[in-house]
């Protein structure tokens, strides 16, 4: 049974943004690019802008806490521990939380989802649009959270942890924006909280379990390069070692790239599939 959904005047289309610039018929690229840029535009409010900025200054906020007590400058293994829970793993993930978890939530509230289901790959644009537009902004948060942190903490090797920092920032963006587009997808309006949840059950738990279980989270591989990049491999504890994985780098990042793939494949699938409700139904 197909669900009748009604539109408001006036509301915005990303994909009738792209039927007005007369996007070629059935080219998913370009929809994904319109999308995507959309998305972007919609970020750079004065409300988003004020969240991304206390997540910059947060873990410069915290390092400077850290080194008040600690003494400057820090450590240069404590600086990299500090920066890596506070970038990647924290303001990353929150940054995907406000980004990608509303990605079909926001269209049903604002009754535009029908212009996206009626358009031939609309749907699967609308999810891979999104996806890009949240891995762009959480990597540019990113980016200039570490800048201050690693001039803050004083470390002796500051190119070497930023960089380290960076690439672990892109990698975690990737891999748990794709992770959250499965709960925005299935639970569209508590697509927030069922990220968290999984975030907490699967990346940090079953992330943490020395098994096989382990093996397809992106906080194993974000950890084991950590480890590789740092040059920590040969004086970690035995007992840490069950904690990471020995494969080299590339392993690891094309471990993150089939996860990606795999999630964002099933959100498709998902999305294309199911019928979803007005707004006040769900």
């Amino acid at each position: 049974m197909t669900t009748v959904e009604t539109t408001h005047p006036g509301s915005p289309s990303p994909l009738g943004r792209a039927d007005r610039a007369q996007t070629p018929p059935g080219t998913l690229l370009t929809s994904v690019t319109t999308i995507a840029e959309f998305q972007i535009r919609r970020m750079l409010t004065r409300s988003r802008l004020a969240v991304a900025a206390i997540g910059i200054l947060f873990p410069s906020a915290v390092i400077a806490a850290v080194g008040r007590t600690a003494g400057f400058p820090l450590d240069n293994d404590l600086a990299a521990l500090l920066i890596y829970a506070l970038v990647p793993e924290a303001v990353c993930v929150l940054a995907l939380l406000v980004t990608m978890c509303p990605a079909v939530a926001d269209e049903l509230e604002r009754g535009t989802w029908i212009h996206v289901a009626v358009r031939p790959g609309g749907r699967r644009a609308m999810i891979l649009g999104t996806y890009a537009a949240a891995v762009i902004w959480t990597v540019a948060v990113g980016s200039l959270a570490l800048i201050p942190a690693v001039i803050i903490s004083g470390a002796d090797q500051p190119i070497r942890i930023f960089l380290v920092m960076l690439g672990l920032a892109v990698l975690s963006a990737a891999g748990r924006g794709a992770l959250f587009s499965l709960p925005a997808v299935i639970l569209p309006k508590r697509a927030m909280v069922a990220s968290v949840g999984l975030a907490i059950i699967v990346e940090y738990l079953a992330g943490t379990l020395p098994a096989v279980i382990n093996q397809a989270t992106v906080s194993l591989r974000l950890r084991s390069l950590l480890v590789e990049g740092m040059g920590w491999r040969r004086q970690l504890p035995a007992e840490l070692q069950l904690l990471i994985d020995s494969q080299p780098a590339v392993v690891q990042v094309m471990a993150v790239a089939l996860l990606v793939t795999i999630l964002l494949t099933a959100a498709v699938v998902i999305v294309e599939r199911r019928q979803f409700p007005p707004s006040e139904e769900i």
